[in-house]
């Protein structure tokens, strides 16, 4: 059981927005995670938005904007036909070759 329970302020600023933002962690638990100790076991207590900010620095706001979440996404898949079959050159992704080559 750790018996440290020192709080350390972690800063980090957005790569993105460049807004600094900061966590509050247990010194401890912060060097288990730099020895290689996972995020989300090293800091169980903190929100994935706290661990990706010490992770990465990547602000909540710029998080939802690289990857926004709802029917967003949705639009955005390629559909199950369209994978890249290109009739013009003849490639076909299925094969892995060219129809003239298969």
């Amino acid at each position: 059981m750790k018996t440290n329970h020192k709080e350390i302020q972690v800063v980090n600023r957005c790569p993105f927005c460049g807004q600094g933002h900061s966590v509050w962690v247990n010194e401890l638990d912060y060097l288990d995670w730099e020895d290689g100790e996972l995020a989300q076991n090293a800091f169980p207590y903190l929100s994935a938005d706290e661990r990706e900010i010490i992770i990465t620095g990547i602000c909540p706001a710029c998080w939802e904007g690289m990857f926004p979440s709802g029917e967003e996404e949705e639009e955005d898949e390629i559909p199950d036909d369209d994978w890249g079959y290109n009739e013009d050159m003849g490639f076909d992704p299925y094969l892995g070759c060219y129809t003239d080559d298969c």
